[in-house]
């Protein structure tokens, strides 16, 4: 009866040789420790709309909304659509004065300004200005200064532009900041025309002084610098006059002399 046992001795032993050829499966990974960390993905920010362009090929403008349209053309936009006055769109002008940048990116030539009921009153030299004082001062003429001279029983045939657009510095003094004119944003009166050539000069000591007042106040209620005989010595012989925006809307009128009587 030895041969069972012997037998059993050989199938434990046949089994352990098997076993150990047969590879064993590897152990699965702890997935908590094996899953990589979420990583967050952030989205990129949302691209602002793109604002349409017109093409040069294409109609002006034809193609823009009302809010699409640049507010820096508002001004021109109104100066021509009111047919108050003969001007013309110039190419942009640039300079340099000192470390300041002078010019405008579309200034207009001004050279007359139509009257209410037929007439105009032409400028001489014309002025070139950014639409915005170009249509100020067109309106300035047409309503106020028009009206101004009727007690003189002639009207008003021509104004003597003693300045406009001008790259300098303030009352051309070297190093001083740059002047309005630099900017396209002044104009300077030097005389009036009447119609029947009566020449009425801003230094002239026989101009009827109610005109020079009825100017005075016309100019300060349109215009956010006057400046004229009595305020400085570069502004002796001159009106000048633009538009230039001030820290808490300041406004300065300097024009006098001895003899008015203004209220």
């Amino acid at each position: 009866m030895r041969v069972l046992p012997l037998l059993a001795a050989f199938l434990l032993s046949a089994t352990g040789t098997i076993a150990a050829q047969v590879p064993m499966p590897v152990p699965r990974p702890d997935r908590a420790k094996a899953a990589p960390a979420p990583v967050a993905r952030i989205a990129p920010p949302a691209r602002p709309a793109e604002r349409r362009v017109p093409q040069a090929s294409g109609p002006a403008r034809s193609d823009l909304t009302p809010d699409d349209e640049n507010e820096d053309d508002a001004p021109c936009t109104d100066l021509l659509a009111s047919g108050i006055a003969e001007v013309e769109v110039n190419a942009s002008i640039s300079g340099r004065s000192g470390d300041a940048l002078c010019g405008d990116v579309a200034p207009v030539r001004i050279t007359a300004v139509l009257l209410e009921g037929g007439g105009k009153v032409e400028l001489r030299p014309a002025a070139v200005a950014r639409c915005e004082m170009a249509h100020e001062f067109a309106k300035w003429v047409r309503e106020d200064l028009s009206r101004s001279v009727r007690p003189m029983n002639s009207g008003l045939k021509r104004i003597e532009i003693a300045a406009s657009y001008h790259c300098r510095p303030r009352n051309n003094i070297a190093g001083a900041r740059l002047s309005e004119h630099g900017l396209a944003n002044a104009i300077d009166v030097g005389a009036l025309v009447l119609d029947n050539n009566q020449r009425i000069a801003i230094v002239d000591p026989e101009a009827p002084q109610y005109l020079f007042a009825e100017m005075r106040l016309s100019t300060c209620k349109r215009f956010t610098t006057v400046l004229g005989p009595g305020s400085d010595a570069a502004h002796h012989d001159h009106v000048h006059l633009d538009l230039a925006k001030r820290r808490g809307g300041y406004r300065m009128c300097q024009w006098s002399h001895a003899e008015w009587l203004i209220p």
